[in-house]
């Protein structure tokens, strides 16, 4: 197949399925399952990992169709010489920040949802702006006016919850910038100089006074009225984001030229007038990549602000960070970003939430376990539209895959019964309670796992996207969660090395399913 870490656009070749006796510990043999082999070792060593200034490797040229597209890299913030791994960093220090960060982002939905389930708006939630420093202050550090602003509360995405990184070229002339990828959100946003706060980057904070192309936009622009909270200083376009954990970003909406290659040829193409916040105050737990890139599905998102030929359409290819490949893998925007009709992918359609417009829902009609349908209750993860919650939400920002209880028991009831021929382990985390000692092996099977959606289309899921590595002494563990909440998320674990496509112009998403 190549390079395990790579994406490909045929038929996905999965370790061999079998069909083997599952036996429980008395000796008792219980029905037949399908198994796949999950192989072991040969996991990157993070604590002699190289971190440098940037991710490096160049980016392969994935082609997914002939048709016109841009096309940018992705790093995984753990992936091969990572600047965000810190010297002497181990596997099970990583997974530790990677549950945090999938906790908070959980949070964020979670209250996201339950504020438009009661009729809610972020301006609704609003509360005025009361820090000591005075929104003067942290634009301008002057005392001439107060702008028009509130600042809404909602919860923890802070920077630091990015889990896959892309790398723009900003402004005229071109500034090479890492922004988080997100599809749970819809505004890009940066560091800007001059700085009344700004966070460690690794890269130089964008100088607006130094492009040519900056402009920032007038309060009256329809591009500020469309942001869910904005202000107004000196007719100038004022933005806020602030999270429940403290940390908050504000400057002017503005409008600039990003940079991107072609998708199928070796020039690159100027996108002009992009609407952005230029963050001049910039506080909390964000750390390493200038901002955030939103692919959600709001107007103010990159893919609806493209022009015509690149927009509404986008997909990605996660690489594994395990994989140890140091190339990225890539972001494709445009028709380039749909395969050709004769493809093995299918879709689902896209379920509409009218109370979280911006999100990514899917039907999950069902799951499957060793070849097994699960009785599931009905209903589990039904998107009901009186009150927009419940649902299945797909996610780049979250790791793993998080299940409400309900549908989170079923499954791990089902493939605990598949692994009683393996040797269990305690969890080294709360959040995992299902996992194994499998230092003294270098293969083992375990039970197939498929997930069914509307229309269907399925994401049959290799080994190594559900049973991961947490620790550095051979701890594995089921890459599933139970959540609190009533909705569930596909967190980008059981994406990796399928390519996800985003097409709103169809209103559907796909995967390319073997």
């Amino acid at each position: 197949m190549g390079n395990r870490g790579a994406c490909i656009w045929v038929t996905l070749t999965l370790a061999m399925v079998a069909l083997v006796d599952a036996r429980v510990m008395d000796g008792k043999t219980s029905s037949k399952i399908q198994t796949r082999v999950l192989e072991l070792g040969n996991l990157p060593d993070y604590s002699s990992s190289k971190s440098t200034g940037s991710f490096g490797g160049s980016l392969r040229k994935e082609t997914v169709s002939q048709a016109e597209g841009l096309v940018v890299g992705l790093w995984h913030r753990y992936s091969r010489n990572s600047p965000f791994i810190p010297k002497g960093t181990k596997r099970s220090d990583l997974m530790r920040d990677t549950i945090l960060r999938d906790k908070q982002r959980l949070a964020m939905f979670a209250d996201q949802i339950e504020m438009a389930s009661r009729g809610l708006s972020l301006r609704d939630l609003s509360i005025p702006q009361d820090d000591p420093k005075s929104m003067d202050m942290q634009l301008e550090a002057t005392n001439s006016g107060t702008p028009d602003l509130v600042s809404p509360v909602i919860s923890g995405l802070a920077l630091g919850s990015g889990e896959y990184f892309t790398r723009l070229d900003v402004g005229t002339p071109e500034v090479p910038t890492y922004l988080v990828v997100d599809t749970g959100s819809d505004i890009l946003w940066m560091q800007c100089d001059p700085c009344a706060n700004c966070y460690s980057q690794r890269d130089t904070i964008f100088n607006p006074k130094n492009s040519s192309s900056y402009n920032e936009l007038s309060c009256s622009a329809a591009w500020c009225q469309a942001l869910d909270v904005s202000g107004c200083k000196e007719n100038k376009c004022v933005y806020q984001v602030s999270y429940g954990d403290g940390s908050f970003t504000v400057g002017h909406f503005s409008m600039e030229t990003f940079t991107m290659q072609t998708a199928n040829k070796d020039d690159k193409v100027k996108v002009n007038n992009v609407p952005f916040g230029c963050g001049h105050d910039n506080e909390g737990l964000f750390v390493g990549a200038a901002g955030i890139l939103g692919l959600g599905k709001g107007s103010l998102a990159l893919p609806n602000r493209l022009d015509a030929k690149y927009a509404k359409r986008f997909s990605y290819c996660l690489v594994n960070k395990d994989s140890g490949m140091e190339n990225p893998s890539s972001l494709v925007f445009g028709d380039a970003a749909i395969p050709p009709s004769d493809s093995k992918v299918k879709y689902t359609p896209q379920l509409f939430n009218e109370r979280i417009p911006s999100f990514y829902y899917v039907g999950l009609s069902g799951i499957s376990v060793g070849g097994n349908l699960l009785d599931i209750p009905a209903g589990t993860f039904e998107l009901r539209a009186n009150t927009g919650k419940g649902g299945v939400i797909v996610d780049s920002g979250t790791a793993i895959t998080w299940f409400n209880a309900a549908g989170y028991q079923v499954l791990r009831d089902a493939f605990r019964e598949g692994t009683t021929h393996l040797p269990g382990s305690s969890s080294p985390f709360e959040l995992f309670d299902t996992c194994y000692d499998l230092s003294n092996y270098t293969s083992v099977d375990v039970p197939t796992l498929t997930m069914h959606f509307d229309g269907g289309a399925e994401l049959d899921l290799p080994a190594k996207n559900y049973v991961i590595p947490v620790d550095e002494i051979g701890r594995y563990c089921l890459a599933f969660a139970s959540s609190s909440s009533n909705f569930s998320i596909i967190g980008n674990v059981q994406q990796q090395n399928f390519r996800v496509v985003y097409d709103n112009v169809e209103n559907r998403i796909g995967m390319n399913y073997g």
